[in-house]
């Protein structure tokens, strides 16, 4: 009897919203499903502030240990890496997720925008991306495009949301907002423990 109630694998339903959701960001991203080195499995939490999502964790392909889980008398919080949630039959991506396929090469045509020391320090306090911190972006930014933020150094720092295109960032003033930080790596320092 599995007395993890919170816990499954997930359902060919929420595999193909998480393959549909993916394949908008890049299409090369889809094959990580086909390799078989991962499963994929759903924690339901349901409180207030989580409003019952589904969260999605990506689990290295070892059934043994999985099977185990299913003897514990405890809820489980989180197991693998965290690879986004579903809320209202769409798939969101987490920051942890697409660092995952950005370092593995599943993102090669991901738009991106890099900060200068200060958008650095801006972005991790949870802030905007504005014109002023920019130093580089894709040359094909759309608005509304899926952005990964990185600092000079090459490292991950958030995850974004386009606000405008390529071609008009160069018209912008110094405070317009050029992308929504949609989650960064301060955001677990900023969250009450």
């Amino acid at each position: 009897m599995n007395t993890l109630k919170n816990f499954r694998p997930v359902n060919d339903y929420e595999k193909e919203l998480i393959i549909d959701s993916i394949g908008k960001i890049s299409p090369n991203s889809k094959a990580i499903f086909e390799d078989g080195l991962y499963d994929y499995y759903l924690i339901f939490k349901h409180n207030k502030q989580l409003k019952n999502r589904l969260q999605i964790y990506l689990v290295t392909h070892d059934k043994a240990k999985i099977e185990s889980l299913n003897n514990l008398h405890a809820k489980i919080h989180s197991i693998g890496l965290y690879f986004g949630f579903i809320n209202k039959g769409i798939f969101y991506l987490s920051l942890e997720g697409a660092e995952f396929f950005y370092k593995k090469g599943f993102l090669s045509e991901i738009k991106y925008v890099y900060l200068n020391k200060t958008g650095e320090k801006s972005v991790l306090y949870g802030n905007n991306i504005l014109k002023s911190m920019i130093t580089k972006t894709s040359t094909k930014l759309l608005k509304d495009d899926f952005l990964l933020i990185f600092n000079e150094y090459n490292e991950i720092l958030a995850i974004g949301l386009s606000k405008t295109e390529r071609n008009i960032i160069d018209k912008l003033k110094p405070k317009d907002i050029v992308a929504i930080n949609l989650r960064d790596k301060g955001y677990y320092l900023r969250t009450p423990q």
